[in-house]
């Protein structure tokens, strides 16, 4: 077999930003990222983030702050907050907590496009990036706007006899 057999390369380059602050970790997603078709660059620290940032315009984040997921939510309200960066796709990525669900939560709201725990696979990876890049960020519909459910009326059979 070729290599671009097992290639799942993306029709064109785009580049992601991947911020990890463990060096592996960092590298193995950046691999994976890679041999997936895009161009990565890495980030260790949200202060390297924010360099990187200032320079490139990445097509996707991946965020990845496992010592800190502190410093990963204030990124990603940093980024957000950024008006030339707020339609940028942002992959979350935490470790197995027992606040899994409020950290989810705090993520989402935050502007995620996707929450990822710890390990993730690489194939998951791939494609979720790849979905994001190719459609955008998700787009949501408005809660509680003018859009009211119909009610409909319920006919109830009498029994005969």
């Amino acid at each position: 077999m070729t290599s671009s057999e097992h290639s799942t390369a993306t029709p064109h380059t785009a580049c992601v930003l991947v911020v990890d602050d463990n060096d592996h970790v960092r590298r193995l997603l950046s691999l994976a990222l890679e041999t997936a078709g895009f161009e990565v660059l890495e980030a260790g620290t949200q202060h390297e983030a924010h360099q990187r940032l200032e320079t490139t315009r990445p097509a996707a984040l991946v965020l990845d702050l496992q010592h800190a997921d502190k410093d990963g939510l204030d990124l990603l309200g940093q980024v957000r907050a950024r008006s030339d960066l707020d339609r940028v796709p942002i992959v979350f990525l935490a470790g197995y907590g027992d606040d899994d669900d409020a950290l989810r939560w705090q993520v989402m709201r935050a502007g995620a496009d996707w929450f990822g725990q710890r390990p993730v696979g690489m194939v998951e990876l791939q494609d979720r990036v790849k979905k994001l890049v190719t459609n955008g960020r998700p787009r949501l519909k408005p809660i509680g706007g003018t859009h009211r459910c119909r009610t409909t009326r319920i006919h109830r059979l009498k029994p005969t006899g």
